[in-house]
């Protein structure tokens, strides 16, 4: 049995199983089975409709909203007999309605928050499509470009950076940039880059050539604003 048939099953058999417990006392009486007359199963009722909220929720987690009122429905219709000609206890159908509003509610919670769960994890996937597309754009860029985090660690750097200083990806800008062991506080615009601004500048790098670096915010997928630096070689113009 696949995985797919046994969640088929498993619903009507959580139904199968609530209302076997929620009447087992009368069950009991009609079969005469005195040595399983045992006295929790003739207490009030309300504690044994409590078991109803496990496929109420199960069905608000795998069938949405659609599925949890359908189920509160299946539920409400198997309390009546109960409420109606069995149970001693004062106020039974009110009771009874009570808690199927409450049971419910508990299960078109459930099945908005996976709705919601569904839709986040949808977006994120979109957003990380678009950023592998984003990425490959830019890596096919003749200028170099750095993607470079809060933290001055590089997410991202294209092929025309990879060419001239290697892989640099999780290593700090100013040591793949300048091989230093701290930020080049001096030129670095990356504190006022991930607060809003756009900067552009000349930058010298090691081996000599001048770079015109312009650098601008850049959400990544996760959220956190980062700085987008495209690098132009102007040593010649310069």
């Amino acid at each position: 049995m696949n995985k797919a048939t046994l969640k088929l099953f498993i619903m009507p058999l959580l139904i199968v199983f609530c209302t076997l417990f929620y009447y087992f006392g009368e069950l009991v009486d009609w079969a005469a089975w005195e040595a399983l007359r045992i006295k929790f199963f003739y207490g009030i009722h309300d504690i044994h409709r409590l078991l109803f909220l496990a496929p109420i929720i199960y069905a608000g987690y795998m069938a949405r909203i659609k599925g949890a009122v359908i189920v509160t429905l299946v539920a409400f219709i198997i309390f009546l007999p109960r409420a109606f000609f069995i149970s001693p206890f004062p106020d039974p159908l009110l009771r009874m309605l009570l808690f199927t509003a409450f049971a419910g509610v508990i299960g078109i919670m459930t099945g908005v928050i996976r709705n919601q769960l569904e839709r986040s994890r949808k977006l994120e996937a979109e957003i990380r499509s678009e950023r592998s597309k984003l990425l490959g754009i830019i890596d096919k860029i003749e200028d170099g470009v750095l993607i470079i985090g809060p933290d001055y660690r590089i997410r991202f750097a294209n092929s025309a950076m990879r060419r001239n200083f290697g892989e640099g990806s999780g290593s700090f800008c100013y040591e793949y940039l300048q091989n230093l062991d701290r930020p080049c506080k001096a030129i670095c615009k990356l504190p006022n880059v991930v607060q809003g601004t756009v900067e552009r500048w000349l930058y010298r790098l090691l081996d000599g050539r001048t770079c015109e670096v312009v650098s601008s915010p850049y959400v990544d997928a996760d959220g956190t604003v980062c700085q987008l630096s495209v690098f132009r070689d102007v040593t010649y113009k310069k």
